[in-house]
Order: C-alpha cells, then structure tokens, then sequence
C-alpha cells in the first residue's frame, strides 16, 4: 500500500506542475457513464471475550452505478478530474445466529452496509494508440444498518482508498468521446464499536473492488 501512494503522490504533484506550465491546448470536459463493479472483503465480529463470540467471514458482491465526471486537460497528454457514483451500493445482508443458552432459545444479528458518496479525484496519462493509464484517491461514507438481537448500533463510518486503471479513449466529432474503462481498487479498513456495549465491535478489512465502466462525455 506504502509503495501504492508514494507512486500516487509522484503522478499527481508531477501533473499539477505540468498542468500550471503547460496549457496552450486545455480542455474542460464533462460526462457521464454507467459502472459494474465487484467488491470484496473480510468481515469481522466480536460480541465478548468468550470462545465463540467472534466470527469471521468473507464476501463479495456485484452492484451497478451511472456515474458522473469533470476533468481538467491543460494539454494532450494528461487530465485531473473527479468521478462520482451516483447510486448508492448495498452489500447483501449477513446473518449471525447466536445461541442464548439462558434464554433457551437462539436469536440473529443481522447487518449490512451501503457505500455512498463514493467519489475519486484521479490524474489520467495518455498512452499509444489513444489509451490511457488512471491513478484516483477514493473517498466513500459507509452506512452500517443492522438488526441486533444481542442489543446497540453501531455509527456510520467512512473509509479511503485507492485505484489504477487502463481504458480506451475514442474522439467523435465536435468534441464529443466515448471510452471504456477498466480499474481495481484498494479500500483501508473500517472499525465501528457497539454504541451500547464497548467489548463489541465490527470491523471489515481486506476490502478490494474491480470496476468496468463505459463513459460518454464533451470537451468544451
């Protein structure tokens, strides 16, 4: 990850420079698009200190979202922009069956979370044959929703992150493009403690995603 954001600071004070330098041919451009993407992650638990009061377990999921973007090229080789989802993204729900032996009987927690907000300020560089490679900076909110028998919440948490990518830049006319689009993404770790009980907590680490999009725009 170390490695990952010293690349991304290089790329992204290097094109600030440029961009200041550099901008006989600037472009504002402006689009939109749709996103498939694939999440992954691992997911952890802790209701007690006791044996079996913690579990662990990993999932994944698909989800869809239109998109939206503004870029600033100051030339031909280069942009810094900002893209945002504009659809919420739901994880599915996750059951926990916990035996209450007192009780004499067995009660769920439930939960699952929605990423919103999810927005990336990204530097692209043009490459041959009108590809390009994309290095972003990933902010997103995480709003936890559950259901829990064994009693409290937990507060909403947000996360960073960061992606690369590669796609495919094809000019029409009077300025109109279209592109496709492919990244991976790397999320830092989230923790949330039980606003009732302090020994409980969840936390989702390992969290990764793969995103396909197509995009339409017009540089102005």
């Amino acid at each position: 990850m170390k490695k990952l954001i010293n690349k991304f600071a290089v790329v992204l004070l290097s094109a600030i420079s440029f961009a200041y330098i550099s901008t006989a041919s600037a472009e504002i451009r402006v689009g939109l698009g749709y996103t498939h993407a694939g999440f992954m992650g691992e997911g952890k638990e802790v209701l007690g200190t006791a044996a079996g009061e913690t579990t662990v377990e990993t999932g994944a999921f698909e989800t869809n979202s239109p998109n939206i973007f503004v870029e600033f090229a100051p030339n031909d080789s280069i942009a810094i922009g900002i893209e945002h989802l504009t659809e919420d993204m739901t994880t599915p729900e996750n059951t926990n069956l916990q035996n209450n032996a007192n009780a004499g009987s067995d009660t769920n927690n439930t939960v699952k979370a929605t990423f919103k907000e999810h927005n990336t300020v990204y530097v692209s560089v043009n490459l041959p044959y009108n590809f390009y490679a994309k290095a972003g900076y990933i902010m997103v909110d995480i709003n936890t929703q559950e259901s829990l028998a064994t009693g409290g919440s937990y507060d909403d948490v947000d996360t960073t992150g960061y992606t690369i990518g590669l796609g495919y830049h094809h000019e029409l006319d009077n300025g109109v493009f279209v592109r496709a689009e492919l990244a991976a993404a790397e999320y830092d770790d989230v923790h949330a403690v039980n606003k009732a009980e302090s020994a409980k907590s969840v936390s989702v680490s390992e969290m990764y995603g793969a995103m396909g999009s197509i995009k339409i725009g017009k540089a102005f």
